[in-house]
């Protein structure tokens, strides 16, 4: 592959990634003015690269949150079990720490499964961003 056309793929990957004109044009060393022309010429491509970007991230937050209820699952059934062994049950609670811990059980829960995770995963996509431009 020629110079021209690595420093595109660069270009398009950087630029997916949410990079600058200034920082890619640092990175590549290619002008802005030319940057700014390739972003013209290959604009679907960098939306397609992006989506995929975002797609990836989804998926793992995704793995992570099934991880979490996974994890937070085994916990409740440890806890089950053990307090059928020892034979005793919530009732020892008073009403007010019963119905404290129904609402948190409850709050995490709906945390954990609730489908509105749009804002939640933009800002997951910002720091993955924020992380890959101070590598650089």
């Amino acid at each position: 592959m020629s110079k021209t056309l690595e420093e595109v793929e660069q270009f398009i990957d950087l630029r997916a990634r949410g990079y600058s004109f200034d920082k890619i044009s640092q990175q590549i060393g290619v002008s802005k003015p030319v940057l700014i022309k390739w972003e013209r010429i290959h604009r679907e491509r960098i939306e397609q690269e992006r989506g995929f970007e975002v797609q990836a991230i989804l998926e793992k937050y995704n793995l992570m949150r099934l991880s979490r209820i996974e994890a937070f699952s085994f916990l409740l059934e440890c806890v089950l079990s053990e307090l059928k062994k020892r034979g005793e049950s919530l009732s020892s609670l008073s009403t007010e720490k019963l119905l404290s811990l129904g609402l948190s059980l409850e709050e995490r829960l709906s945390q954990d499964t609730r489908l509105d995770l749009l804002p939640e995963i933009e800002s997951v996509f910002e720091a993955e961003r924020a992380q890959s431009v101070t590598i650089d």
